[in-house]
């Protein structure tokens, strides 16, 4: 009977040692280390959140949100000397002709990384022979950046159109396949970022 209690009671200490039940130090606000930069970063559920809108514009369908690999999403974005990309998160939407349309995510260290970052991908874009690759729009009570490219598509050369911008550490980039800014401008609006 004794050596029953006894194991009990070992089992007992390793299950609240195990739990982090004795442990002196001060709960973490929020879920995060104060006194650890690492355990700061938004979660990629929370991150998802961004990415993943609430209310969606007439016409879309929310089709899925995944977590992008950080240096993949650098090299994508043409910025592989910027630092402190946290987290990247990618919504998935459709709308009703079956096209698709993404909003990208990115969380970095601070506004100066996430500033960086913009500046790295925009400069990564050769001048057009004729108008503007960038233009300043505003939405949300902030400027973002639409940016024009042009494909080639059964045969024909067309636009193919983007908006990116930063909240404080954030960067949000959106973008689709196809050749009308309307629903992309719609989209970027229901970030209410």
């Amino acid at each position: 009977m004794k050596k029953s209690i006894a194991l009990i009671s070992v089992f007992a200490v390793l299950m609240i040692a195990f739990s982090g039940c004795v442990d002196n130090n001060t709960p973490a606000v929020n879920g995060t280390d104060s006194d650890n930069p690492e355990t700061n970063a938004i979660s990629d559920e929370d991150i998802a959140g961004i990415s993943t809108l609430e209310t969606l514009p007439a016409g879309f369908e929310y089709v899925d949100t995944i977590p992008l690999p950080t240096d993949e999403t650098k090299s994508d974005y043409k910025a592989e000397n910027v630092s402190g990309v946290l987290n990247v998160s990618e919504g998935i939407y459709k709308d009703s002709n079956e096209t698709n349309y993404y909003i990208d995510v990115i969380e970095l260290e601070n506004e100066e990384s996430a500033n960086n970052f913009i500046t790295a991908y925009k400069a990564s874009f050769p001048p057009l022979s004729e108008g503007s690759r960038f233009t300043d729009e505003s939405f949300n009570g902030h400027s973002a950046v639409k940016i024009t490219e042009y494909i080639t598509s059964g045969g024909e050369t067309v636009p193919r159109y983007s908006y990116i911008w930063s909240n404080e550490n954030y960067v949000i980039i959106v973008f689709g396949n196809t050749a009308e800014e309307a629903p992309l401008r719609q989209l970027a609006e229901a970030t209410g970022y």
